[in-house]
This record gives structure tokens, sequence and C-alpha cells, in this order.
């Protein structure tokens, strides 16, 4: 539980990042498309975790997702984001939450029942 209080802190930031107002700031960039990502284990930050591909459909500030991971195996959720800020909440409980350090790469944090870490990705471009 102690680590799911800075993720709701984040997450009420999120929610009233227009200074009081209901409605949040608009996203700073354009979180929509794939992405690769690569994961680690806050005991383990030098041993991937996990590595896969997040592809988000919706519009700048919320939308739907689906993560494939090294295994294939699908996770689906939903994702808001106010200006650099994230929070994508899986359907199987996980949270992933963070920033853009520029327009093609996400950092931040992630979480499960068991385990979180580190979390990273870099957008790619459509060719």
């Amino acid at each position: 539980m102690k680590k799911l209080i800075p993720l709701f802190i984040l997450f009420s930031l999120l929610l009233t990042a227009c200074g009081g107002s209901e409605e949040m700031a608009p996203a700073t960039y354009d979180i929509t498309g794939t992405w690769e990502y690569t994961m680690s284990e806050l005991d383990h930050q030098d041993t991937i975790y996990d590595t896969g591909t997040i592809t988000f459909v919706g519009d700048l500030g919320a939308g739907e997702y689906s993560l494939i991971n090294f295994y294939e195996i699908e996770y689906t959720g939903t994702y808001i984001v106010s200006k650099i800020q994230f929070l994508f909440t899986g359907q199987d409980g996980s949270l992933i939450q963070g920033s853009f350090t520029d327009p093609t790469h996400l950092i931040g944090g992630w979480e499960t029942e068991e385990t979180g870490g580190l979390w990273t990705a870099v957008k790619q471009v459509d060719e």
C-alpha cells in the first residue's frame, strides 16, 4: 500500500493540473502511436525485467492502450495525459506513471501487486 500512495498523489495532481479546474491541462506531446518499452525491477535496475511494444489509441489526453510483452502476452488498459505527465491503468491492476522527457521518450515507474520498478519507452517513427 505504501507504494500506491505516490501514485495516488500523482493521479490527484493530474486531475487538478489546471489549478483547481475540473478539467485537466492539455497534453504537451502526442502519445498516440506505437512505442517500444523496457522495464526493470526496482531492486534489479541493471537487469531487464520485460520489453515489448505499447500502442496508444485515442486522443492526446485520454484513450486506451494495448501492451504486448516479450512473451507475446497482451495487456490492455486506459491512459490519461496532462501536460507532460501520464498515468496508465491496466485492466490487470497494474499502474505505469511518469512523464515525457521529450516528444519521443517516456520515463517513469510501474507497479503490480507483486513488484514494481522503472519504465522507459521510445516512440516508433512511421516509415
